[in-house]
């Protein structure tokens, strides 16, 4: 069995993954890691193969927890009235292609028509308030509440609740992803529950008072043979949405910001030309993955680059390295400018099990299209074209890449711009978990407390 040593956890990783990535690609690109129980797979032609082949990979543990629980976490979810159960991201067709065509009947033309408006307006409204003094942190005026914004508006939440959902959306990656102790589990497991009585509530509200929103249209709409989808189906796709609707775009969002900057020429090219947006935000998801492992299980024993995958094997798919892999994009290292042309685009847009329209894409799976990511982007670049990282300030090594919420702040003209992170997520969704989680959960909390109370 091909094994070597990998650490998504460590400190080194952590702090920027893409070395390991390439170390991998080289020497071991299809490898079991005895510490994850995983086999993980790092080149491009392979993690497209896992991500497009439902039958021979299934999706069936890509929500399962990396770090199993405990049995008192688990005890407390019980207790807590978590009943999640299978129903889009981690169920294959034919089980998945009848919520799925549920949900886009609910996410109607004119729902989306709607949006653009709204996100543009909402982006206006933020940058007026918030980015007026000369120098703002990026994350916190912007980039960490417009997407949950966006997500709530179509979803029919109040406005009010950002961070009591931000704060559930936290620890669902953390008990998903992270690697916490015992003591730290149970608080989180704790915290999830609680968020998922929140998605059950939204959905009881809309089951009897529908509104003109996704939810009220998600509980009513009727699969082929006329059926609606059950409460506990309602909850579990809302349960999901209010974490992937606004957490990658957050890390997309503070990618961008970071690189366009860094690459002054790219950032100005985008505010003179804002065509080019839609080829930034492909290389801003190609370079800065917002997700970077996403995972599968074999329903077959398979072979991959000359590697024998039993049956029943946990697959770890390193998106992050397949978007850089020099084989399919030919000058992987740099970050092109936004009006290069000619290369492939990258695996995968937000969801992981989501390829663009220019790749393959799982069979069954759905299209997606980045048009609300060039919506905010558009006002943005128009009405900061000034924004600056001054080219004698260099940042520090702490890593937005690995979809870390962070801080960045920027500036107008020729303030210092600083990148840290604010507290540490899940090292195996994009983002990093250290023994710490219990200390950083509370921090991000307070940090969420903070923000609701923001004007």
């Amino acid at each position: 069995m091909a094994t070597t040593a990998f650490d998504p956890f460590g400190e080194t990783f952590l702090a920027d993954p893409y070395p390991e990535f390439a170390r991998l690609r080289a020497a071991a690109p299809v490898f079991w890691s005895p510490a994850l129980q995983y086999w993980v797979v790092s080149r491009y032609v392979d993690c497209k193969r896992v991500l497009r082949e439902y039958t021979t990979f299934s999706a069936a543990n890509s929500l399962a927890p990396v770090t199993p629980p405990c049995a008192r976490a688990g005890a407390a979810l019980v207790e807590g009235g978590f009943r999640s159960i299978p129903t889009l991201t981690n169920v294959d067709p034919p089980a998945h292609g009848r919520t799925r065509r549920i949900a886009y009947l609910a996410f109607t033309p004119r729902r989306v028509a709607q949006m653009e408006g709204f996100v543009r307006e909402t982006v206006r409204r933020f940058i007026a308030d918030r980015l007026h003094e000369g120098r703002a942190d990026i994350v916190s005026a912007l980039t960490w509440e417009l997407p949950a914004r966006v997500i709530f508006q179509v979803l029919g939440v109040p406005a009010s609740d950002v961070a009591s959902v931000k704060t559930g959306a936290a620890n669902r990656l953390l008990f998903m992803f992270g690697c916490a102790g015992e003591d730290e589990q149970v608080e989180i497991a704790a915290g999830m529950a609680e968020f998922w009585r929140y998605c059950e509530a939204l959905a009881e509200d809309r089951r009897a008072h529908p509104r003109d929103d996704f939810t009220s249209d998600l509980v009513h709409t009727p699969d082929r043979d006329g059926k609606p989808l059950t409460q506990q189906e309602v909850a579990t796709i809302l349960f999901g949405l209010l974490l992937a609707g606004h957490e990658t775009t957050t890390n997309l969002l503070g990618h961008a910001v970071r690189r366009l900057l860094e690459h002054r020429e790219s950032w100005e090219a985008l505010c003179a030309d804002p065509t080019l947006i839609p080829g930034a935000v492909e290389e801003v998801l190609r370079y800065d993955s917002s997700v970077i492992h996403w995972r599968r299980r074999t329903t077959r024993p398979v072979e991959l680059s000359g590697v024998e995958l039993p049956e029943g094997a946990d697959v770890l798919v390193s998106i992050g390295a397949a978007n850089r892999d020099p084989e399919v994009f030919t000058r992987p290292r740099p970050f092109r400018h936004p009006a290069a042309r000619g290369e492939r685009a990258p695996l995968v847009r937000q969801r992981p099990a989501l390829l663009p329209r220019r790749t393959a894409r799982p069979a069954g799976g759905p299209r997606r299209a980045g048009g609300a990511h060039r919506r905010a982007a558009e006002p943005a670049a128009r009405a900061r074209p000034d924004l600056h990282v001054p080219t004698d300030h260099r940042l520090p090594r702490p890593y937005l890449g690995a979809g870390r919420v962070g801080k960045l702040a920027v500036s107008r003209g020729s303030a210092d711009a600083i990148f840290a992170p604010r507290w540490p997520l899940a090292a195996l969704s994009g983002s990093s978990s250290t023994p710490g989680t219990r200390a950083a959960l509370r921090l991000a909390r307070s940090h969420l407390d903070h923000e609701a109370h923001r004007p």
